[in-house]
């Protein structure tokens, strides 16, 4: 049986890519005349090669289990201490924590980050790929026990049966370890596209919601921007001298104007929504004489006001 054969010196080469590399035309020679070295070269190619997956994959779960711890730590204690601000703030009335924003500020982005997780697989593609090689590892293991016992049996002079024996197991070893590592990459891509589809969706929720935001805002602006329309009454406006009674509005815009004789009421229409003070003064029996109030006119209504002169 061969010695059991290191694989470090692929960590290497495998270190300058970032791609599991095969060993290319590097493939064994059989020699007829030798068939034990042959059987040799060939048991260190198919384990070599196991030994490349399996170090790439140990060797690139690290920075995805940094990430992914980093995230998850950060997240939970971001919405651990959002948890606890209003309580915090509750206890402690000289600080003010209760505001929700706060707690909702830090909340969103421990959920921005568990998001980021999710988009990137961080977590997942650390649990595929710890996974992944230790499927591989079972595997190698599985295959040495076995080339140990075929070649116990072959002795030093193998016939060409056991031969084709230990060449088939050596290449349905190395297929599956082949089919161990499309699985996990198909994994990944069902992964990735199941991500992307569903950020895409969340995305054009989002926009869909921003949307009618939006056109809520236009809408509640454009229905603040149209004017109003105003009707003040002046129940006594007849003992005023002449029947004139003189009338002022004073805020967003400035309006006068005045109610003639035989009439009542002042209107006016396409006034500026808003706050307005109302003064009406004339003469009563040669003396002058005022009133006024206050008055909310609001976009699209008519304003109906009474004063009375004080008479």
């Amino acid at each position: 049986m061969p010695e059991q054969e290191t694989v470090e010196t692929t960590e290497h080469e495998q270190s300058r890519n970032g791609d599991i590399k095969s060993a290319g035309a590097d493939v064994p020679k059989w020699d007829p005349d030798n068939s034990v070295e042959s059987l040799k070269n060939i048991f260190r190619y198919v384990v070599d090669e196991a030994g490349k997956s399996t170090s790439w994959y140990w060797r690139n779960k690290k920075w995805k289990a940094r990430l992914s711890q980093a995230i998850r730590f950060f997240a939970w204690i971001l919405a651990a201490v959002g948890g606890l601000l209003p309580v915090i703030g509750s206890l402690f009335n000289s600080v003010n924590l209760n505001n929700g924003l706060w707690a909702s500020l830090l909340l969103g982005i421990a959920a921005a980050l568990l998001g980021l997780d999710k988009a990137f697989g961080y977590s997942s593609g650390w649990a595929r790929y710890v996974l992944t090689a230790t499927n591989i590892r079972k595997t190698l293991e599985e295959f040495r026990m076995d080339w140990a016992e075929l070649m116990a049996e072959a002795g030093t002079s193998p016939t060409p049966e056991q031969v084709t024996a230990l060449i088939e197991r050596a290449r349905k070893f190395r297929v599956d370890v082949e089919a161990l590592v499309l699985q996990e990459t198909k994994d990944w891509v069902t992964e990735f596209q199941s991500s992307m589809a569903q950020m895409e969706k969340d995305v054009a929720a989002q926009v869909t919601t921003l949307k009618a935001q939006v056109d809520k805002t236009i809408a509640a602006r454009e229905a603040a921007a149209q004017p109003g329309l105003i009707e003040l009454t002046v129940r006594n406006a007849d003992k005023a001298d002449g029947g004139k009674v003189q009338v002022r509005m004073s805020g967003p815009a400035t309006i006068t104007g005045e109610i003639q004789p035989g009439s009542k009421t002042f209107a006016k229409e396409n006034i500026p929504a808003g706050q307005y003070r109302f003064w009406i003064s004339a003469k009563v029996g040669g003396k002058d004489v005022s009133a006024e109030t206050a008055v909310i006119v609001k976009p699209g209504e008519v304003n109906k006001t009474q004063l009375d002169l004080p008479v």
